[in-house]
């Protein structure tokens, strides 16, 4: 695994899209912590209660960043899809659980790592403009990337999973986004109760969960839970498909 996962690193790192695409993640979670934080303090300046912990105000900014992450993560494998140097990397690994293990932890310890350092370099855009609405402790600070980082990690665990099953790029970033984006407010508009709890028990909210450390509609613990159920079904249907499928 020390080889695959030198083998993984070498790839990811040596592609000028994926350092495009943290560059990108950081300029989205910057100028949208601050459009979050501004409009934070006006509506209290108006007297709406929107007080609350700036690293909590930067989980609705990272919603939009998230989008940047997704891009390398799904191109880890569909690039090798789409230039057949998928074929070289299975000859390199023949065992093609560890391919895709190795693939996963690269891919998941970047996107946690760049998850603690979106969440700080939010919270130091975010707090400034909201001022004494945006008050928090260090342990809010520590709590919100701990759980960017994961929320992040798990959100590259089925970009890879789902880029592995689909084969596509288009095809494994339009879905994840619609996944991320638009199922959760469709299934809520629609007025249902189970349809209010499917969306509950989606990537997203979970995500928010874990970052802000809130406990509607469920605590942290759940939020885990529901990442790593979501992490796992997409790596299952990756590994399936990549296993009984020729490259």
């Amino acid at each position: 695994m020390r080889g695959v996962i030198a083998f993984e690193w070498t790839k990811l790192v040596s592609v000028r899209s994926t350092w495009w695409s943290l560059v990108a993640a950081g300029l989205l979670t910057a100028a949208a912590s601050v459009v979050v934080g501004m409009s934070a303090f006006a509506s209290a300046e108006n007297g709406f209660d929107t007080a609350r912990p700036a690293p909590h105000a930067v989980a609705d900014a990272l919603m939009v960043a998230q989008l940047a992450v997704l891009v390398p993560a799904t191109l880890a494998v569909t690039g090798e899809y789409a230039s057949g140097s998928i074929r070289t990397s299975l000859q390199s690994v023949p065992v093609r659980w560890r391919l895709l293990l190795g693939k996963a932890a690269v891919v998941a310890a970047v996107a946690a790592v760049l998850g603690v350092l979106l969440s700080a370099l939010g919270t130091a855009c975010a707090a400034p403009v909201m001022r004494e609405y945006g008050e928090f402790t260090a342990a809010d600070a520590v709590a919100a990337a701990a759980g960017t980082g994961g929320y992040l990690a798990a959100l590259a665990l089925m970009a890879i999973g789902t880029g592995t099953m689909l084969r596509s790029a288009a095809g494994a970033i339009t879905g994840l986004v619609l996944l991320q984006l638009a199922v959760p407010q469709l299934l809520r508009a629609m007025g249902a109760g189970w349809l209010a709890a499917v969306a509950d028990h989606l990537p997203s909210t979970a995500g928010l969960v874990l970052i802000t450390q809130d406990h509607e509609p469920y605590g942290p613990g759940v939020a885990v839970a529901v990442l790593l159920g979501w992490s796992a079904a997409a790596l299952a249907a990756g590994y399936a498909v990549l296993r009984g499928r020729d490259a």
